[in-house]
C-alpha cells in the first residue's frame, strides 16, 4: 500500500462534491498552498492563521471530494495534491488545474506564499542547522544507524563508467572515493555548508572533484551535463522530492542513470528528531509515481533487509529519452 493515499470511502463521482467543495475561498486557498508541496494540519493552520478544527474541516471537505490526498508520516499526517493521474480523479484532478491556472487573481494569494516559504525555509534552515552540526561526525553516525557497507556496494555495481556524476547530499564525502572509480569527474553538493567544508578538506584540490553549497532544488549545473546521479540517504531530509527529481532530470543527459538509497517506510520517530527526517522512509510505490512523472523509468526497485528495524530501499532509475522538464512552481 503507498504511503500517500486517497480516502477509501469516497464515491466514484465527484462532479458535485468537487464543484460544491471549491464554492469556499479558503479551500481554494488550501489548493493553492498545496500545489507548492505537502504540509501538516499544523503548517497549513500557520500559514492561513485559522483554528485547527476549522482547517481539519476544510481538508476533511477536499478529501471527500477528491481534490487533496494524505499521508501519515508517524504521529503526523500530511496533506498534498494528487500527482498521478487516477482515472477515478479526472474531474478533480482537472478542477484543480484549472483553478490554479487562475491563482493570480487570489486576493490572499500573495500573503499564503509568503508564509509557505516561510515554512520551507524553516524546514530547511532546521535541516541544514542538524547538518552543520554533525558533519565531522556524519559517517560514524551513518555506520551506526544506516549500514553505508551495505548499500555503497549495490551503488557501484549499478553505475556505469562514465564521464560526470552527481554525488546528491554528498555530506562530508564518504561515497566520493568510490565514485571516483566510475567517473573522470565528480561533483558533490549539499545543502549544509559544514558539510562541503568537511569534504573540501579532502577532495578540496582534487581537480577530479567539484564541491558545491547549494539548494538541492536548484542545482547551479547545466541541463543535460550528468552522466549518473547518486542520491544515497537523502530523499527523507528533503521537503518535496518531486522538486528534486524533476531537477535531477534536467541536469540528467538522456538515457542516463539515477541511483537512489533511502529508507524503507517506518515508524521510528526518533528519526526526525535525532536525525532530522522529514519522512519516515517512503513506499516504494510513491517513488516510482514520483520518478514516472519526472520522466524516469524505473529498471529495478528492492529492499535490503539491515540487522536494525530498518530496511534499505534501492532504485535504478533512467531518464527517458526527449521530454522537457520543468518545476510546477
Amino acid at each position: 500500500m503507498a504511503t500517500e493515499t486517497l480516502s477509501q470511502s469516497r464515491p466514484s463521482g465527484h462532479l458535485l462534491s468537487a464543484t460544491k467543495a471549491i464554492s469556499d475561498e479558503t479551500r481554494i486557498r488550501i489548493l493553492h498552498i498545496l500545489s507548492f508541496g505537502a504540509f501538516s494540519v499544523n503548517e497549513v493552520v500557520e500559514i492561513l492563521g485559522m483554528g485547527q478544527s476549522r482547517i481539519s474541516r476544510h481538508l476533511k471537505i477536499l478529501t471527500e471530494a477528491g481534490l487533496i490526498g494524505s499521508r501519515r508520516e508517524g504521529s503526523l499526517v500530511y496533506s498534498f495534491l494528487p500527482e498521478e493521474e487516477d482515472i477515478n480523479l479526472k474531474f478533480p484532478l482537472e478542477l484543480t488545474k484549472l483553478l490554479l491556472s487562475y491563482k493570480e487573481d487570489l486576493p490572499s494569494r500573495e500573503r499564503d506564499q509568503k508564509m509557505v516559504h516561510q515554512i520551507l525555509e524553516t524546514r530547511e534552515r532546521k535541516s541544514k542547522s542538524f547538518f552543520d552540526t554533525v558533519a565531522e561526525s556524519w559517517e560514524k553516525l551513518q555506520e551506526e544507524t544506516l549500514h553505508p557497507k551495505l548499500y555503497r556496494s549495490w551503488i557501484l555495481q549499478e553505475l556505469p563508467n562514465c564521464e560526470n556524476i552527481l554525488d546528491l547530499g554528498c555530506g562530508p564525502g564518504g561515497l566520493i572515493p568510490f565514485l571516483l572509480n566510475k567517473a573522470k569527474h565528480v561533483t558533490g553538493v549539499d545543502n549544509s555548508s559544514k558539510m562541503i567544508e568537511s569534504a573540501s578538506t579532502n577532495y578540496g584540490k582534487n581537480p577530479s572533484v567539484s564541491l558545491i553549497q547549494t539548494p538541492m532544488e536548484h542545482l547551479p549545473l547545466a541541463t543535460n551535463s550528468c552522466d549518473a546521479v547518486v542520491a544515497s540517504m537523502v530523499m527523507h531530509h528533503i521537503s518535496h522530492p518531486p522538486t528534486v527529481l524533476e531537477e535531477v532530470a534536467r541536469v540528467l543527459k538522456p538515457g542516463g542513470v539515477l541511483c537512489i538509497v533511502d529508507l524503507g517506510k517506518h515508524n521510528a520517530e526518533y528519526m526526525r528528531d535525532n536525525f532530522a527526517d522529514l519522512w519516515l522512509g517512503f513506499e516504494p510505490e510513491l517513488f516510482e509515481s514520483w520518478l514516472s512523472n519526472a520522466g524516469f523509468r524505473v529498471g529495478s526497485m528492492n529492499e535490503i533487509q539491515t540487522d536494525s528495524s530498518f530496511k534499505i530501499l534501492t532504485i535504478k532509475a533512467t531518464k527517458e529519452e526527449g521530454g522537457q522538464y520543468v518545476h510546477s512552481n
